[in-house]
């Protein structure tokens, strides 16, 4: 039996259609009936050639009709997706109305905030709606060429009813590619008219976007306006009938969308706020393990750090959250300064006394009081007074706190700065409110509150980034097998120093930004920061020759800090801390070559003008710095080769000392009297250097003794000999491995010259060691009868 035909049907368009392969066929099939009718035609030139003969142009029409298609039909695969936009579009203008219901409620009580938030918003709306906006007018312009190209296909003519099988198979190839071209067409029409309504409805939003824009900016003057001018009569002269009511369910709604949209679209900063956390609680939580392998009295010297340091990371995060982000919704930012308190009184209540503690926790209730006060939308006279009077309690309270709590405040670093800033904040928003300038007293009290919770919380973060920094010098020195007891108040110093700045700025940076001063200082600063100046033929900006030094600064401390971080603070002479001192130096000139590289480059001086700078300096060096050069060379050289490691007890040019620290220009030794040498690098590269611990800590000294006149120089001198030996074993600090020697140097009319040579295990305690052992000998020929001349 035959086997089933499970080939399309040719004389099926539809299958032609779906099956694109037969219209290779059938091009095929065409060429191949050409040259049949060719063949056909060759015996007799004279027939003429039949109507319904396939033509080579048929042919070709139908290939390139063919190929046309399929690209289209790819491209338009390829085209920008526009269900994402779809999709999202409704929840972009949901916002914007939202938006719009807030700006509209504002009334003559501006939110600030509220106001800096809904901006914020609105050009992250604007980026979004104008990277829509290019990519339709991108899918527009394609789609509106592939539909040229589709329309510019040529139609087949009009042929009389085909009589051989070529014309047959002609027919059908047309009719499929008209079906075909017909769904295309029909497919192109449905994405060309959803991509222009999508284009309408974006470009809707984004006017609407321009016009809020537009509002908020008018909203934001007006409230500047209202400094000068105010919004409100005199309370004095206000009546009770003023309020303002507004639908508080819409007014609801429209924050959680608001709110929502934010989180949505800065998810980021939670982020990294969550990656600063674990970063800290796994630093503080791994240190804490290795120095408990230890017996260390920790809880005296921590404040606020304690093992689990759950608290002490809410705190470190939650005080440097409103850094991260400056325009956030009313609602966030007042939630996270009610965790950073709690935060703050859950370490506190560890760490402080009772009496204090109940202090603490007045001041967090009265801050949230005040803090839903300012909050309050309502301008009627009642709330007028009852936000006059937490004012003044709050600037009272503040005083109350300054005159008791003085010297607690004073271990907080930069807060009683911050107490009188809450202070006069207090009092102007008194004077705003008496005054009828409610929206600037407002402002001057969230202002108040946030930047006392802030500075707190700042306060306490630089103290425990400080414990955390004493906790991972113990934590490394314990793990190296060094000694945990060392002197920290030299790096405490340099150390609060330093986060006390970081700490102010980012301090300053929310402050101001609560004051809706950040803007205007911002573009301020940057307008003299990035203005061009030119000093000859060189273009330059201030930004940069600040930024040049800030990054050398910057390079600068690391590489002063990056030696504690890995517990070296000078005060361990072990092989390990020498070991480790060795690469420390090579880390810290990998900061500064780093350093000196990236603050080159944010000059923005071409490269040109470095080599010319470069150049200068060649010649500079040639004229009168080749000591300085020489040094600076040697430094490196010393680092690599390593002739000495830091701890190492040297000898050059008749100094000697340990080596406290090798530089990049000089080195440092500390003798045996606790002076500091320090010693050019050059020098120390040219001249001779005894390293007495290059191998090993191991010396050999000697003593030397005159026993006195009527010793027996058979008896008495073999038992000094054993008494000495036995004295030399028994003492902790000499190497028992070696025998000591024990030799007559002398003799001088009966008076016996012994010199005793011996190894001790540690050259830097040579003194007290043979302070000892003479001690002890003293003694021993004491008790046998024998006497020291």
């Amino acid at each position: 039996m035959p086997a089933p035909n499970t080939s399309p049907d040719l004389a099926s368009p539809v299958a032609c259609f779906t099956n694109p392969a037969w219209l290779r066929r059938l091009v095929l099939l065409l060429l191949a009936g050409l040259i049949a009718a060719s063949a056909t035609a060759q015996p007799s030139r004279a027939r003429p050639a039949a109507p319904d003969t396939v033509t080579h142009d048929d042919a070709h029409r139908l290939e390139v009709a063919y190929t046309t298609l399929s690209g289209i039909s790819g491209q338009v695969r390829n085209v920008f997706d526009s269900r994402e936009v779809a999709e999202e579009l409704p929840a972009i203008e949901e916002n914007l109305h939202a938006i719009r219901h807030s700006v509209a409620e504002t009334g003559q009580v501006v939110d600030i905030k509220q106001l800096q938030m809904c901006q914020l918003m609105l050009v992250n709306i604007q980026e979004q709606l104008a990277e829509w906006r290019t990519a339709l007018g991108g899918a527009h312009e394609e789609l509106e060429g592939m539909q040229a190209r589709l329309t510019g296909l040529a139609h087949p003519p009009i042929r009389p009813a085909a009589t051989d099988v070529a014309a047959r198979a002609l027919a059908h190839a047309d009719s499929a590619l008209q079906l075909r071209q017909q769904l295309i067409g029909g497919l192109l029409a449905k994405r060309f008219e959803s991509t222009r309504q999508l284009q309408t409805q974006v470009a809707a939003s984004y006017i609407q976007t321009l016009e809020l824009q537009d509002e908020v900016g008018d909203q934001m003057r007006r409230f500047g306006r209202t400094t000068i001018k105010a919004a409100f009569p005199p309370l004095w002269a206000a009546h009770t009938a003023q309020s303002s009511l507004v639908d508080a369910d819409h007014a609801a709604a429209d924050r959680r969308e608001i709110i929502n949209f934010y989180f949505a679209n800065n998810w980021d900063n939670w982020a990294f706020m969550g990656l600063i956390g674990l970063v800290f609680y796994g630093w503080v939580s791994f240190n804490y393990r290795r120095v408990q392998k230890r017996t260390l009295a920790l809880e005296e010297d921590f404040r606020y750090l304690r093992p689990g340091p759950l608290a002490a990371t809410s705190v470190v995060v939650f005080s440097l959250a409103p850094a991260l982000e400056l325009h956030p919704p009313p609602v966030y930012l007042a939630l996270l300064q009610v965790l950073l308190l709690v935060a703050l009184t859950a370490v506190f209540a560890r760490s402080w006394a009772r009496p204090l503690f109940r202090y603490w926790l007045g001041l967090v209730v009265f801050v949230v009081v005040l803090s839903i006060t300012n909050a309050n939308a309502a301008t009627g006279l009642g709330a007028r007074w009852g936000l006059l009077v937490l004012n003044v309690l709050a600037a009272g309270l503040g005083a109350l706190l300054l005159l008791r709590l003085r010297e607690t405040m004073k271990l907080l670093r930069f807060l009683i700065p911050v107490m009188w800033l809450f202070i006069g904040l207090n009092v102007l928003a008194v004077v705003c409110n008496v005054f009828g300038r409610l929206s600037l007293a407002k402002m001057f009290g969230t202002a108040a509150i946030f930047g006392l919770t802030q500075g707190i919380g700042l306060a306490v973060f630089v103290e425990l980034f400080t414990e955390a920094f004493h906790l991972q010098i113990l934590g490394t020195r314990s793990g190296n097998g060094g000694q945990a007891s060392f002197d920290f108040d030299k790096i405490e110093k340099h150390l609060l120093r330093l986060l006390t700045g970081v700490s102010a700025a980012l301090w300053l940076l929310v402050f101001t930004s609560n004051l809706n001063l950040y803007s205007t200082l911002y573009a301020g600063i940057g307008q003299v920061l990035t203005a061009p100046h030119t000093l000859g033929s060189t273009e330059f900006t201030l930004g940069n020759i600040l930024l040049f030094f800030f990054i050398l600064f910057v390079s600068a401390q690391l590489q002063q800090y990056i030696g504690y971080f890995f517990g070296d603070v000078g005060e361990d002479a072990s092989a390990e801390a020498r070991h480790r001192g060795s690469w420390l130096v090579a880390l810290r000139l990998l900061l500064v070559v780093v350093g000196f590289a990236l603050a080159t480059a944010a000059t923005g001086l071409p490269l040109s003008k470095i080599a010319i700078v470069f150049g200068a300096l060649s010649v500079g060096i040639g004229l009168g710095l080749q000591s300085i050069v020489n040094n600076l060379v040697s430094g490196i050289i010393l680092i690599f080769e390593r002739p000495f490691h830091v701890g190492d007890f040297i000898e050059v040019a008749g100094k000697s000392g340990r080596v406290l620290d090798i530089g990049i220009r000089s080195s440092k030794l500390t003798s045996l009297t606790g002076s500091e040498i320090i010693l050019p690098n050059g020098d120390l590269l040219s001249q001779h250097v005894i390293n007495w611990t290059r191998t090993n800590d191991h010396i050999r000294v000697d003593l030397v003794l005159k026993l006195a006149p009527g010793t027996d120089l058979q008896t008495d001198l073999q038992t000094a000999r054993q008494l000495i030996e036995e004295e030399v074993k028994a003492s902790p600090y000499t190497l028992h491995s070696l025998p000591p020697e024990i030799l007559l140097s002398s003799i001088n009319a009966q008076l016996y010259e012994l010199k005793v040579l011996f190894w001790i295990t540690n050259i830097r305690q040579e003194q007290l060691t043979k302070s000892e052992i003479l001690a002890g000998i003293y003694r021993r020929f004491t008790a046998q009868g024998l006497l020291l001349s």
